[in-house]
């Protein structure tokens, strides 16, 4: 079956091909991390010299040049290469909700006249920035349809039988982590239930640069301002660490709690405070069927891999590893049945 792939690429002037604009891009996020644009060429899999082509290009597009080449200094992103990674990643941000409402739109309007017969999982998940990735990683073998609700939602619509799957996090160290989890865990049944690792990440403290926050005791200073973490909702909602982050980056706050990866996005600074790991629930019915198996080939590919080694605090090591009810939530003081 068609699998719609929505391209943000979106960069191109007439002296630079559409084409050019979207390995000019990757180049220089590559670059963003190495200050050897040798290094970032090989990264992104392409040749120095026509690297070095694209700086310039890109160069002579805007006027003003992107990257600093000086000598003995290696290559660095100037403001204006800065600017238009900040610009890349605001389309990307705004235009992947909507392509992945379309690719869905797309197969049901296709699937009643094309043959081929694909797998489907439904997903109801809390909110990650990993879980656009996984659906890529997944779209060769797999429709993965994902429906955004809170995390004791998501659990309670998989023990009803409205999805196959459903994602959720628990924190190692947060304030009422063991509460939090006791809620989630009356949802499942060990009898029934089989748990998958997802990724790990990183929570803590979104911290706007030079608001001298180093912990969650200099919150109660005078003056400082914290952003409270916005609710979950559904499909249309946006992303509530990215949110807290859009509020510390505009000046409205000094903090507040999210994932380092929604820190990092918006170059703002972070105080690590706990590890969430990240579980999806199924049925073991479910666990053993093909749809599933494609899932877990895609958790644990290179291509997902790869992904998450770009969302800085993600760790998928253990993805794709089945872990226990009672391992999972027991270790931070819950109870299931």
């Amino acid at each position: 079956m068609l699998v719609p792939n929505f391209d943000p690429g979106w960069l191109a002037a007439e002296t630079l091909p559409r084409e050019h604009g979207r390995d000019l891009v990757r180049l220089l996020a590559a670059l963003a991390r190495s200050s050897s644009l040798r290094d970032a060429a090989r990264a992104c899999g392409l040749s120095y010299r026509y690297a070095w082509g694209l700086i310039g290009e890109g160069g002579r597009a805007f006027g003003a040049p992107l990257v600093d080449m000086g000598r003995g200094r290696g290559a660095r992103l100037t403001p204006l290469g800065r600017r238009l990674l900040d610009a890349d990643q605001r389309i990307r941000d705004v235009l992947e909700p909507v392509f992945e409402r379309l690719r869905g739109e797309l197969r049901g309007i296709l699937a009643e006249t094309l043959a081929e017969k694909r797998s489907r999982l439904k997903l109801h998940a809390s909110h990650d920035l990993a879980l656009s990735e996984l659906a890529r990683a997944c779209a060769p073998q797999l429709d993965l349809e994902i429906d955004i609700h809170g995390a004791e939602d998501s659990l309670a619509a998989l023990a009803r039988g409205e999805c196959e799957l459903a994602g959720f996090h628990v924190a190692d160290a947060l304030p009422r982590a063991a509460a939090a989890a006791a809620a989630l865990g009356q949802w499942l049944d060990p009898r029934k239930h089989q748990l998958v690792h997802f990724v790990t990440r990183e929570q803590g403290l979104i911290v706007r640069p030079g608001a001298r926050i180093r912990g969650v005791n200099d919150l109660a200073r005078p003056g400082v301002r914290f952003a409270g973490r916005p609710p979950q909702a559904g499909r249309g909602a946006g992303n509530p660490d990215l949110q807290v982050a859009e509020e510390v980056a505009a000046g409205r706050v000094d903090a507040g709690f999210g994932l380092r990866a929604a820190a990092a996005r918006l170059r703002l600074d972070f105080v690590p405070l706990a590890t969430e790991r990240y579980f999806l629930a199924a049925a073991r019915r479910t666990l053993r069927a093909a749809p599933f198996q494609a899932l877990l080939r895609a958790l644990r590919s290179a291509q997902f891999a790869a992904a998450m080694a770009r969302l800085p605090g993600y760790d998928p090591g253990r993805a794709g590893e089945h872990e226990s009810i009672n391992a999972a939530l027991v270790w931070i003081g819950s109870r299931v049945r």
